[in-house]
């Protein structure tokens, strides 16, 4: 059972604050939960008066980009009980063994989704999920479906109550679609995203395909268990450069953001 982060961090109520700690390497501070006056009643942790020097500080530090040991955009937040709560910094580098963004495509406004909290989300998933030479396409479909579930997003979600189609993942208006299928299958997917765009409530469709040369490296692993099953070959997979060439013939029947995220290893 999925709780709300309000719920879960003992928000006040709309309008109201509380005096927090937040405990980060052996420092801690003061700081101040507060719940907006407003339609969804946002959350906020404010660290930004002269106590909050030490956090900025560690933040900055934690998340610069010079750091080799550890740098991204997101913290996790640990309850130790009502009053205090610990930060730790999100794993969120680009390690050599992990998955990365390689390119996006955006399409009708995806850009200004491009910093908010759906693909910032999207963005760590992949950068999570360990790069395994000896792997396929089953493996990773595997992780992604883990790693999303564990960053609470919906996992098969019908996209129309009278059609027996499925999106892979959803949150908050966001459709996924993680496609390591063939050549056009992608093509499917954009209308599922069209669907939930005209019934339900899709804002954006992201669709997350493999590079031309992490789908090269997927289909040869493929390849090699087909052959060691007696199989004469195995099929091609869709990859970002072959999405993007055609995405020109497309485009003009997508009436919605959609942003498409090429992956692949470093």
């Amino acid at each position: 059972m999925q709780r709300s982060f309000e719920e879960w961090v003992g928000a006040p109520e709309k309008g109201q604050k509380r005096l927090i700690t937040l405990l980060f390497e052996n420092m801690s501070i003061s700081a101040t939960l507060r719940r907006l006056n407003n339609e969804r009643g946002h959350v906020q942790i404010k660290y930004d008066d002269a106590n909050g020097v030490a956090f900025r500080e560690w933040m900055r530090v934690v998340f610069s980009k010079s750091n080799s040991q550890s740098c991204g955009n997101y913290i996790e937040i640990h309850k130790i009980d009502h009053q205090v709560f610990r930060i730790l910094p999100f794993p969120l580098k680009e390690k050599p063994d992990n998955l990365i963004v390689h390119d996006w495509l955006l399409h009708k406004g995806a850009g200004k989704h491009r910093s908010g909290d759906a693909l910032q989300e999207i963005q760590a998933i992949i950068q999570s999920i360990e790069f395994v030479d000896s792997e396929g396409q089953s493996h990773y479909n595997r992780m992604f479906s883990h790693q999303f579930a564990s960053w609470a997003w919906e996992i098969e979600k019908r996209v129309v109550p009278g059609l027996g189609l499925k999106s892979d993942f959803e949150k908050d208006g966001t459709w996924v679609e993680v496609e390591f299928g063939n050549a056009r299958t992608y093509y499917q997917d954009f209308l599922k995203f069209l669907l939930a765009f005209k019934h339900g409530s899709a804002q954006i469709g992201v669709l997350v395909v493999p590079s031309e040369s992490f789908a090269r490296h997927l289909c040869n692993v493929g390849r090699r268990r087909a052959e060691s099953k007696g199989k004469a070959c195995y099929s091609g997979m869709i990859h970002f450069e072959n999405v993007r060439r055609e995405f020109q013939y497309l485009e003009f029947m997508l009436s919605m953001p959609i942003a498409i995220a090429g992956i692949g290893s470093q």
